[in-house]
């Protein structure tokens, strides 16, 4: 029997979605997303976010448009959701650290960074609470989960 080019589709969308839930469990292990902070509940002020739009429209907009809607950066308003929704906030921010600003990668201290992700999770509908975004002990954001900003 001959498969249609959706058929094969399907299977292969199929099997790349329990892939992806498969690594998502691997990463997180038992029990552990469950300890994460969730960052739609808050977890940066609206001062931070502030200083973080001054400081992205510094160092970020000329690439990712000033209002966030991509260019020669990606577009960081939404977030993909492919990429980031389910993970922990350690991976945009590992982004920006190692790898923005473009001419100058990892040049801004940690605040700046933290006050631009701020701003960026603010755009994307993430409402702010009221202590500022910190790293973790070791540094990361390993312990928040970017999950989906409440709907309106």
């Amino acid at each position: 029997m001959e498969r249609s080019r959706s058929d094969v589709l399907r299977v292969v969308f199929s099997a790349l979605v329990v892939i992806g839930l498969m690594s998502s469990s691997q990463v997180f292990g038992e029990g552990e997303a469950a300890d994460l902070v969730s960052v739609s509940s808050g977890v940066y002020t609206e001062e931070q976010a502030d200083v973080g739009e001054a400081a992205f429209a510094r160092y970020c907009a000329s690439c990712h448009g000033p209002s966030l809607e991509g260019g020669f950066g990606p577009t960081l308003a939404p977030l993909d959701p492919w990429q980031f929704s389910g993970g922990p906030l350690s991976r945009p921010f590992d982004i920006m650290r190692s790898e923005m600003p473009f001419d100058a990668p990892g040049s801004l201290d940690e605040e700046v960074y933290l006050a631009i992700l701020a701003f960026v999770l603010r755009e994307n509908g993430f409402v702010s609470g009221e202590d500022p975004l910190v790293t973790d002990e070791d540094g990361t954001l390993e312990g928040y989960l970017l999950d989906l900003p409440a709907a309106d």
